[in-house]
């Protein structure tokens, strides 16, 4: 039998509360929560996201729960599952460094549905510290499984770590105890997984996210019921998640699961993304941005570009587009990101509309572009594994050599997320509703209620990209 771990872990989400989490881990959950409801707000109303709360409530119905942006009212399962797709609809989100997963697309969602389903009036305080144990519980889960190492073998990692995060937060607001919840990760693990294959052409890939906070809200509510999850859901010899995801042994340590519990790491690792794109691609297109202002730039000068990245960027990133191209293949390669940063001097909304991918001039680009896999960069370890080496050959023949690091090195800066925040609202929601949302999320405690968030999410937002009504 192995070691136990998931039942430890479980009891210090049962004994820990409000007064016992850390003011500056409430301080930075609660601009992790502003970040994932622009993130929310802004894509809610995307052409993919219209098309995912259609096909989704022609088999769903009414019900308690906001569907933030629409207003509309849906069933707990529903908003949990299309709320966490729309935080993760335009690959703007959270990202965890060593986690990998977008934490606010599987918490926020089945928090706040979870608040809805209980009917319960609670506190902004004790939202906050569900939210905070479910940002939490989803990296450190990732961490120890290995974190992008689950890419490499085609599982989206953040849909097999994501139903813990989920659980976590949505076990809070009913207050399970140490055994329930155990049950609560044992019901969301068993829905843990999502295959990466859908990040090429499909829509799915944007709904991943969704189906782990609806996976956690669903376990936590069951578990809540007294229905029995399976023990040990992570360790388990046979069949648990670490021993079936067929990983290198030296990806997984367990361990990590219970390691520093109570310091708040993982949490305090999360990081908001700068670009519109796969956080594995910001590492070049940071490099290649500072690039574009040096004196002297020209884009026609540029011969060729030689990208070298670690394996798992290179099998996530480095497949060749083909014509017409979709917004979401573009997000998630790096020949696109690094040619619209060089044309365009960003990578975020604009880049990605129709027009924006048909542009003959970044197809050309990307002709000349070739992305590689360095044993260099494999050399330097996991916690570098972003790290890109890039080579620009220009019409003389000289070669420039640029290193991207990776967008962890940045550090965290609550302004940004402010900025990030305001700007991406800008135009979506009316700027009053802006100014309330943002001094809720900053500055609401005991007094402030969750129900107040929920109505300003859930009036309407407007379409951009041509989204929809």
């Amino acid at each position: 039998m192995t070691e136990s771990y998931t039942p430890e872990l479980a009891e210090f989400l049962a004994s820990t509360s409000a007064s016992d989490v850390p003011l500056d881990v409430v301080e930075r959950t609660r601009f992790l929560l502003l970040d994932g409801i622009a993130c929310g707000l802004v894509a809610a109303k995307l052409p993919w996201s219209v098309k995912a709360v259609e096909g989704t409530l022609a088999v769903d119905g009414d019900g308690p729960s906001a569907l933030w942006g629409w207003d509309r009212r849906v069933t707990p399962m529903s908003a949990a599952l299309l709320n966490g797709t729309f935080v993760q609809g335009f690959e703007l989100d959270d990202f965890h460094p060593h986690g990998a997963l977008h934490s606010s697309a599987v918490v926020v969602p089945a928090a706040v549905a979870a608040v809805e389903a209980s009917g319960r009036r609670v506190s902004f305080d004790d939202f906050l510290a569900a939210l905070a144990m479910g940002y939490e519980v989803g990296p450190r889960v990732g961490i120890a499984l290995g974190g992008a190492a689950a890419t490499v073998r085609g599982w989206h990692s953040g849909a097999v770590f994501g139903p813990f995060g989920a659980a976590a937060a949505a076990g809070k607001v009913f207050d399970l105890d140490g055994p329930g919840f155990e049950s609560a990760f044992g019901n969301a693990g068993t829905r843990a997984g999502a295959l990466m294959a859908a990040q090429y052409k499909s829509m799915v890939k944007r709904m991943h996210h969704g189906m782990a906070s609806q996976a956690g809200l669903h376990g936590a509510s069951l578990a809540n019921a007294g229905f029995l999850g399976t023990e040990r859901i992570i360790e388990h010899e046979y069949g648990g998640v670490a021993s079936t995801m067929f990983l290198p042994d030296d990806s997984r340590d367990l361990s990590l699961l219970l390691k520093g519990l109570g310091e708040y790491a993982p949490l305090m690792n999360i990081g908001i993304k700068r670009h519109a794109c796969l956080i594995m691609l910001h590492s070049a297109v940071d490099a290649l941005l500072a690039y574009r202002c040096e004196p002297g730039y020209s884009l026609a000068d540029i011969v060729r570009i030689r990208i070298e990245v670690s394996e798992s960027v290179f099998r996530r990133t480095s497949w060749r587009m083909e014509r017409p191209g979709s917004s979401l293949g573009a997000q998630m390669n790096l020949h696109f990101a690094a040619a619209a940063a060089l044309i365009d001097g960003a990578v975020y909304v604009e880049q990605f509309t129709d027009e924006s991918l048909q542009r003959k001039e970044v197809w050309e680009l990307m002709d000349r572009i070739e992305v590689v896999h360095s044993d260099e960069i494999d050399a330097l370890g996991r916690d570098r594994r972003f790290v890109s080496y890039i080579d620009i050959t220009d019409v003389h023949g000289d070669v420039t050599r640029l290193t991207g690091t990776p967008p962890q090195d940045r550090g965290f800066r609550a302004d940004d997320v402010v900025r990030k925040y305001r700007a991406l609202l800008d135009g979506v929601i009316p700027i009053d509703r802006i100014e309330s949302i943002e001094a809720l999320v900053l500055e609401g405690g005991e007094d402030s209620t969750v129900d107040e968030l929920i109505a300003l999410l859930a009036a309407p937002a407007n379409p951009v990209l041509g989204g929809g009504t």
